[in-house]
């Protein structure tokens, strides 16, 4: 991530990939400055470097030297950026990393805190909520209230303290053009085995990720997800239509659960927090429940259901969805 400072205050900033600076409501940096411009300058990220461009009247400077109108420069770090020419208006470039998302501290001292595609927060057992990428690019955030989809500039909370989440491809003000930095994301196959007892007393779950199997033991939740399974195995069987399958009212699964709709929103969070703290730290989490409003599922992963020595149901998703193209090929 790259960091400016400001020589007079001392605040530091986090440049986004297309980070603009002026006296404009829509800037990313607001400059105060008597002579700034509304639209007074940007830094974007090209790739491999970090470019300053001018877009003011009174110019801009770059180590003490005058930019020309509409001119760029490389960034170097160490070097001293003047959005006009007042006392607070010089910026010290400190970091030239690339871009990436983050939760950056706000109203404290804390360190930035760069997000890989799974994130216990903090981290262990003591962990209070997770953020994690799904396969659409969507960054979702988990705690034991519930569980909502992250926007650039959203404020979370965990141990006391306020961040807010900063997206490296955030979409920036409509008088600049916005960057695609996105990474395709290829999902390991992941799948997970029930164990059920025949009484229903007693569910194991092992998760499998290549040729490694994580025993998540037994569970309360493991029960709940066990029965979202269920849920998404049923419809499979009835309709070819795998976007509808599984999807369940949250209070309804909590009155087929026999708890609380705020109870089964804890359950969902251990389930996540368990996983996350079994696998490796080179393992990608997998999305164990998907949401939408006011409903959730099980994920698009792998699983089977073993109860007793039967087997109850193997499911593989991209098995279905490779079924379901051939038939449509078929009838076109």
């Amino acid at each position: 991530m790259a960091i400016l400072k400001n020589s007079a205050t001392q605040r530091k900033i986090h440049l986004r990939t297309l980070h603009v600076f002026g006296r404009g409501r829509s800037s990313d940096t607001l400059l105060d400055s008597p002579d700034a411009s509304q639209l007074h300058a940007s830094i974007r990220w090209t790739g491999t470097v970090w470019e300053l461009r001018d877009h003011s009247r009174n110019g801009t400077l770059i180590d003490g030297t005058s930019m020309s109108h509409a001119d760029t420069q490389v960034l170097r770090v160490g070097s001293t950026v003047c959005f006009g020419r007042s006392p607070g208006a010089a910026w010290v470039v400190e970091d030239l990393s690339p871009p990436g998302n983050l939760l950056w501290p706000l109203g404290h001292d804390g360190a930035p805190i760069p997000l890989q595609r799974s994130n216990l927060l903090p981290q262990g057992q003591g962990a209070e909520m997770s953020i994690h990428c799904t396969e659409q690019g969507q960054w979702v955030c988990t705690n034991p209230h519930g569980s909502w989809t992250l926007e650039d500039g959203d404020e979370v909370r965990f141990s006391n303290r306020a961040w807010c989440f900063i997206a490296a491809a955030a979409e920036v003000s409509s008088t600049m053009e916005s960057m695609a930095t996105a990474i395709p994301f290829v999902r390991p196959r992941t799948a997970l085995r029930f164990h059920v007892s025949l009484d229903e007393e007693h569910v194991r779950l092992e998760v499998q990720e290549r040729d490694r199997t994580f025993d998540l033991g037994e569970r309360t939740h493991h029960y709940a997800l066990l029965t979202l399974a269920r849920l998404r195995w049923a419809d499979a069987q009835r309709h070819p239509d795998s976007q509808a399958h599984g999807w369940v009212e949250l209070d309804r699964l909590a009155k087929m659960l026999g708890v609380e709709p705020g109870h089964l929103n804890i359950q969902v969070f251990r389930m996540r927090k368990q996983l996350a703290l079994a696998m490796p730290a080179d393992s990608h989490v997998p999305e164990l429940v998907e949401r939408r409003r006011g409903s959730l599922r099980f994920g698009s992963l792998r699983f089977c259901i073993m109860r007793g020595s039967q087997l109850e149901a193997d499911f593989d998703p991209l098995s279905l969805s490779g079924q379901i193209h051939a038939e449509e090929k078929l009838a076109a």
